[in-house]
C-alpha cells in the first residue's frame, strides 16, 4: 500500500531524478566515458559560460563548496577544466573548460537527450511542458 508521501511531489521528483541519473551513469559507462554525472553537469555549465568562479559553478549546479572543490580537482586532474586565479581578486578561482572538456561534454549530450526522450515517451508534449513549468516554479519557491 502506498503512503501519502509516496504520492507527494517531493518523493516523485526525487525518484525521477535518481532514475534519470542512474540511466545517464549507465549510458556514460557503456560508452567508456570516464566522468560522473556530477562532473558532466559542471562541464555543461562551463560550456555555457567558461570562466565562472568556483562559487558561481557551485550555485549553478546546486553543490556545496566542499563538493565543488573535490569535483573540480578531479576535472583539473583529467585535463577537462583549468583553474586560474582571478586577476581582480587573488582569493577567487575562475574555472575554464578545456577543449578536451568540451569534446567530452559534447559526447555526452546526445546520450542525455536520448534519455530525456525515453523518459517522456508516450507523454503529450503539452503535459511535458506543464511539468517543466511546474517543476521550475517549485524550484523557484524553494530557492527564494
Amino acid at each position: 500500500m502506498e503512503s501519502f508521501l509516496d504520492q507527494s511531489a517531493g518523493y516523485l521528483i526525487n525518484m525521477t531524478a535518481l532514475l534519470l541519473k542512474r540511466e545517464l551513469n549507465t549510458a556514460i559507462k557503456n560508452n567508456n566515458i570516464n566522468v560522473t554525472t556530477e562532473q558532466w553537469a559542471i562541464l555543461n555549465r562551463l560550456n555555457e559560460k567558461s570562466g565562472l568562479s568556483q562559487k558561481e559553478v557551485a550555485k549553478l549546479t546546486f553543490k556545496d563548496n566542499a563538493n565543488i572543490t573535490r569535483i573540480i580537482d578531479k576535472l583539473v586532474a583529467k585535463g577537462l577544466v583549468d583553474r586560474r586565479n582571478d586577476a581582480n581578486d587573488r582569493r577567487t578561482w575562475k574555472i575554464f573548460i578545456t577543449s578536451e572538456g568540451r569534446k567530452l561534454r559534447d559526447a555526452i549530450e546526445p546520450l542525455a537527450v536520448e534519455i530525456l526522450k525515453k523518459s517522456t515517451k508516450g507523454i503529450d508534449k503539452k503535459d511535458v511542458n506543464l511539468f517543466n513549468r511546474t517543476a521550475k516554479k517549485i524550484m523557484e519557491n524553494l530557492v527564494s
